[in-house]
């Protein structure tokens, strides 16, 4: 991709100042292998451009699906993380968003005047937009900048290297380079000790949950199809879903679909699968 042009990124930050459309509603989860790198939350590159010149933050993603519903304007989802400059409020606010958005890999596009814009890529196609400015710091201690705007393709597009933080565990499809999370249960529910993998809709909706529960934090949910069990044996008719994590545990389902099959190192475990999915308020 050619380099960004600063009248690009001039557009781009100019538009943000206006709010824009959040998206329709995000894909399910397929695409791409990613190529974003890792380490810090921010690389310092050369900048990729879109194809044509943007007018706001979300035309700046080269997503595969819809825009994702996630994110917004900091005047939608509450501003958090804060900074003296641009790169300190950017990199505080990844420690403390409370969105499913990688948590290092970003690298700079530019500012004009008091903005800032920061992009994550997979395979050189920004994938997440962020927009830091004073516009908000008055709603954060008045510092003088934080989160003005984020803006996102699905989940599903960030590839398999993403690093979602310490508490979401990435699979990816060995062949297509698809991905689908797991997450731990909320400590605030006591369920910290269990995992929880989704998958979604095409409209992005939440279809199937599926749960780790060692400890049984679910044994009184009705909802179970199946229970949680550890050292299983395969089933004959369980086929092997092409998604695996990087420390090789791979993902295996049955024709009834009462339950996802984990293959581990050390054995075979049963996560059941819930009726209908539950959560935690």
């Amino acid at each position: 991709m050619k380099a960004l042009p600063i009248l690009a990124v001039a557009l781009v930050i100019v538009g943000c100042s206006t709010p824009v459309a959040s998206g329709s509603p995000s894909a399910s989860l397929a695409p791409p292998a990613s190529s974003a790198r890792a380490g810090s939350a921010l690389a310092s590159t050369s900048p990729s451009a879109p194809s044509r010149a943007p007018e706001s933050a979300t035309d700046l993603l080269d997503c595969d699906g819809p825009v994702s519903t996630m994110g917004g304007r900091a005047d939608d989802f509450g501003p958090d993380g804060a900074g003296s400059t641009p790169d300190e409020a950017f990199a505080d606010w990844m420690k403390v968003n409370p969105f499913t958005v990688p948590r290092s890999g970003y690298r700079s596009l530019g500012s004009i005047g008091d903005r800032a814009v920061y992009a994550y890529e997979a395979r050189d196609r920004i994938k997440v937009i962020v927009v830091i400015s004073p516009r908000f710091s008055a709603l954060v201690g008045g510092a003088s900048f934080t989160i003005e705007e984020m803006r996102t393709c699905d989940p599903s597009e960030y590839g398999a290297m993403v690093d979602l933080g310490p508490h979401q565990r990435v699979w990816a499809h060995e062949e297509t380079g698809e991905v689908l999370t797991d997450i731990a249960g909320p400590g605030h529910c006591g369920w910290e000790s269990a995992r929880m993998l989704h998958l979604s809709n095409e409209d992005g909706t939440l279809a199937k949950q599926y749960l780790r529960d060692p400890l049984g934090v679910f044994d009184d949910v009705p909802a179970l199809l199946d229970t949680y069990a550890e050292g299983v044996e395969l089933l004959a008719d369980a086929t092997f879903s092409g998604y695996q994590t990087v420390d090789g545990l791979e993902l295996w389902f049955t024709p009834d679909d009462r339950a996802a099959y984990v293959v581990t190192p050390d054995g075979v475990e049963r996560w059941p699968r819930a009726d209908e999915p539950i959560g935690c308020a």
